[in-house]
């Protein structure tokens, strides 16, 4: 591998999850790729609660729906 190849997946693992879109998006326009089908979800996302919360979601689902 080139030093410049190793210089730029050096750089790339650098970067912040929140600036890989555009410098994909960059990338894939030099080399005349379309980008392929995918959904963005910005609202999905990973949380910390106690351990019993995926046992618990339907009495908590009653409580804040009031059923």
């Amino acid at each position: 591998m080139s030093a410049m190849r190793e210089e730029l997946h050096h750089l790339v693992d650098r970067l912040p999850e929140s600036e890989l879109r555009p410098a994909l998006e960059l990338i894939r326009g030099r080399l005349d790729e379309p980008a392929p089908a995918e959904r963005d979800l910005p609202f999905f996302a990973s949380f910390e609660a106690e351990p019993d919360l995926a046992e618990r979601h339907e009495e908590i689902l009653r409580s804040e729906m009031g059923r």
